[in-house]
């Protein structure tokens, strides 16, 4: 292969991976702790060895189709649990729902959030702070749709939950998605989500793994 063949060649290959995920490669490394950059790395089980392992709650998570990594649940506070990885990231949850994240390129934070039961049929109205381009205080509406039920497996086991739709739009930046919660229907705990938290980040994909 010629000398411009193969530039061609090298500048397809870059530009297949740098749209894959649509996250920048700098950040999958730094994020997931991996020394070569892995776009579509499949997924894998938790397994009763694995979660045996860790002495507190942990999360798994993946953005988009980007490798996955563990965050440790560091502190708990008025019901707000803040999970933390050994790269700096942290995010918050409350009730299983992402209402903020720090050390992420792009970040958000719910500013007048609440503790909503789910399902819940009734709009909300929630002021959003998004980070990297900033925007302050955007209005953001949403509502949980019903709820359908179904089972996922766990270690091993079957859980049966709520599988509950949130429909949600910020009309003044033309951003509108469908978030997912997968909600036990015995403890009433988020099991999993698939969550849009910023519209230049990819969907996130929580799995909660609690010790008590």
């Amino acid at each position: 292969m010629d000398g411009m063949g193969f530039m061609i060649r090298l500048l397809l290959i870059l530009i297949t991976v740098s749209g894959c995920g649509n996250l920048p490669i700098a950040y999958i490394q730094n994020f997931s702790e991996v020394n070569s950059v892995i776009f579509g790395f499949p997924d894998y089980e938790i397994t009763q060895d694995i979660y045996d392992s860790y002495d507190n709650s942990f999360m798994k998570i993946r953005f988009g189709r980007g490798p996955h990594a563990i965050l440790i649940l560091a502190f708990i506070k008025d019901d707000v649990y803040e999970w933390v990885g050994s790269d700096g990231v942290r995010i918050f949850t409350l009730n299983g729902r992402i209402i903020r994240t720090q050390g992420l390129p792009h970040n958000f934070e719910y500013k007048n959030f609440s503790n909503i039961d789910l399902p819940s049929s009734k709009t909300s109205y929630i002021l959003v702070d998004l980070y990297n381009p900033d925007l302050y205080s955007v209005k953001m509406a949403s509502q949980f749709l019903k709820s359908k039920l179904k089972d996922i497996e766990k270690i091993g086991k079957a859980i049966s939950v709520n599988k509950i739709y949130e429909s949600f739009e910020i009309n003044s930046i033309g951003w509108s998605d469908t978030n997912i919660y997968y909600q036990n229907i015995n403890t009433l705990e988020i099991e999993s989500l698939e969550q849009n938290i910023h519209p230049r980040l990819p969907t996130v994909k929580v799995e909660y793994y609690f010790k008590y």
